[in-house]
C-alpha cells in the first residue's frame, strides 16, 4: 500500500475517514492524498448571493490546506492535496488514474435518510465503478489496531479471477499480524451444511499467509448476522467483495453491500472484481 486517496467533503464524517486515514498511512509509510470535488449548485434566485465556480475552488483549496497542517502537524506524514469541478464520484476516479492510488477512504454519515438510501451517495457511485479497494469509514469510528479482519462471501471467486483481487486484505493482515475469519452467512441450518462441505478454497488460497479461519453463520438478515460476528469476535475492519450482478438483479433484488455499508459499524474494505495495478487494469 503505497498510495492512499481520501475522499473529503469537510463533514464531519469525512474528517473522522481522514484522521483514520492518517493513522494507516503511517503504519504503511503511505503517501496520502487529500481529494475533494465540487459543483456549483444551483439555487433559486431569492437565495443570492451565490459562490462562482471559482470562488468555490478557492475555498476548497483553503480547507484542504486547512485540512493537511492538521494532519501534518507534528509528524513527518506526507500528505498531497487535489481538488476537481465537477460530480463527485467522476472526479475520484479520474484521480485515481492520475496519482495511481491503491486504496481509497472515505466517510460515512450515522444518520441517513430514506431518500439518501434509495438514490445512494458518493460513496454507493463510487462502488458501480471501484477500480480499487474503497474502505468505509463510519463516522463514530476511531482507528484501532487490525487484530482481527472478517471478509464475507457469498461464493467462491472464479477459477479466472485477478490474483490479486485480495491484496490489500492480505497486507493489511500480514502488517498487522490480524487473524482473519472467512464469513458466510446462511438462511438454514440445512444451508449451512451445505456451506461447510463448500468451503472458498480459491479466496482461501489467496490469503494462506493469514491462515484464514471459516465460519458459517444462520441469519436470514445478513447486514444483523454480520454486526452480531463483529461484535461477538471482537472484528475490527470488515471486508466484502463486491458481487457481480445482471441488470435485472440489481432493480430488484436489494444490495447486501449497500445495505451494510449504511448500517456496519466498524470500518468496511470493498473489494472489486476488477485491480488496477500499476496502470494496468485486469479482468476478474
Amino acid at each position: 500500500m503505497k498510495t492512499i486517496l481520501i475522499a473529503t467533503d469537510f463533514s464531519d464524517a469525512a474528517h473522522n475517514a481522514t484522521l483514520y486515514a492518517a493513522e494507516l498511512a503511517k503504519v504503511f509509510n503511505a503517501r496520502l492524498i487529500l481529494f475533494s470535488a465540487y459543483e456549483q449548485v444551483s439555487v433559486p434566485i431569492s437565495e443570492i448571493p451565490v459562490l462562482t465556480l471559482d470562488e468555490i475552488s478557492i475555498r476548497v483549496k483553503r480547507e484542504l490546506e486547512d485540512e493537511k497542517r492538521l494532519l501534518t502537524k507534528g509528524n513527518g506524514l506526507l500528505v498531497e492535496t487535489g481538488s476537481k469541478p465537477g460530480v463527485a464520484a467522476t472526479c475520484i476516479l479520474q484521480a485515481i488514474e492520475e496519482n495511481k492510488v491503491d486504496i481509497i477512504i472515505a466517510g460515512m454519515k450515522k444518520s441517513v435518510s430514506a431518500i439518501r438510501r434509495i438514490f445512494g451517495s458518493t460513496v454507493t457511485a463510487l462502488i458501480k465503478k471501484l477500480p480499487v479497494p474503497l474502505l468505509v469509514v463510519p463516522e463514530d469510528a476511531s482507528f484501532r489496531y487490525i487484530s482481527a479482519m472478517a471478509l464475507a462471501n457469498e461464493t467462491d471467486v472464479p477459477p479466472d479471477s485477478d490474483p490479486h483481487l485480495l491484496n490489500i486484505l492480505r497486507e493489511i493482515g500480514e502488517r498487522f499480524h490480524s487473524k482473519l475469519y472467512l464469513v458466510r452467512v446462511t438462511k438454514d441450518r440445512f444451508q449451512e451444511a451445505y456451506e461447510v462441505l463448500n468451503r472458498p478454497f480459491k479466496i482461501n488460497r489467496m490469503v494462506r499467509s493469514l491462515d484464514p479461519v471459516y465460519e458459517c453463520i444462520e441469519g436470514k438478515d445478513v447486514p444483523q448476522a454480520l454486526t452480531d460476528f463483529t461484535e461477538a469476535y471482537h472484528i475490527n475492519l470488515l471486508a466484502l467483495l463486491r458481487p457481480q450482478h445482471t441488470l435485472l438483479e440489481r432493480w430488484f433484488i436489494k444490495s447486501t453491500t449497500r445495505t451494510v455499508i449504511f448500517e456496519s459499524p466498524i470500518p468496511l474494505l470493498i473489494l472489486p472484481e476488477r485491480q488496477k495495478i500499476a496502470g494496468t487494469q485486469t479482468e476478474a
